[in-house]
């Protein structure tokens, strides 16, 4: 039979090895927005997502939050603004607002659409673009050398969440100092990927599962 110490080490040990399990998830997925990310020019693009919808009263709709982050930290090509970003997580939306943007959600305005040279296009079945228009810096948008977040409020029938890999796109456009188009488009296939807490949630409540198990049975083991 173990003794009151023997087993004590043991839980120790489990607990210890959770955590790490736990600490290890975290760091990954925290990297994965790196890992499914796409670069032009130096500059990083992502996008994530809680993993589930939103609260909606509609049974034929679901909405989700998804975020837009744009490292332009590394950006090599000789833009001055971003001022304007569109994404495609559907084929079809049917509705979508701004949770959070650079400056404020007001800097922004949303029109359905791409982007093509001259801005936010208004074609694309899908995308959402958010455009700085004449409110953010004179229109010009967001200075580079930072790291930027746009969080979509995005609603879409459901089931026609993009999910695979490299199915969802990102595009975006930057600027000189007058606001014209420095070089190409941004236009990259990315992976749309759950939050890196959600992992982390998910691998902690295996491991505690495991543990409790293991606790029973050494516990009747014992009785």
């Amino acid at each position: 039979m173990q003794s009151i110490h023997e087993s004590g080490n043991k839980g120790r040990v489990l607990v210890t090895a959770l955590a790490l399990l736990v600490g290890l998830a975290s760091g990954a997925f925290a990297g994965a927005g790196n890992v499914f990310a796409d670069t032009f020019q130096g500059s990083i693009w992502s996008l994530t997502y809680g993993g589930s919808p939103l609260a909606d009263s509609d049974l034929s709709t679901e909405t989700f939050r998804i975020t837009l982050d744009v490292d332009t930290t590394g950006y090599t090509g000789g833009g001055s603004f971003l001022d304007q970003v569109a994404l495609k997580v559907s084929s079809s939306l049917v509705g979508a607002s701004l949770f959070a943007a650079p400056g404020g959600t007001s800097s922004w305005l949303l029109s359905a659409g791409g982007i093509d040279a001259s801005g936010c296009s208004g074609s694309g079945s899908g995308f959402e673009c958010a455009n700085s228009a004449l409110i953010l810096n004179g229109g010009k948008g967001v200075p580079v050398g930072f790291d930027y977040a746009w969080v979509f409020d995005l609603t879409m029938p459901n089931g026609a969440l993009f999910t695979g890999f490299e199915e969802s796109t990102v595009k975006g456009r930057f600027v000189d100092f007058s606001g014209n188009k420095v070089g190409a488009l941004v236009s990259e296939n990315v992976t749309l990927i759950p939050e890196p807490e959600i992992y982390a949630m998910m691998v902690a409540g295996l491991g505690l599962m495991a543990f409790v198990a293991r606790r029973r049975r050494q516990q009747a083991a014992a009785g």
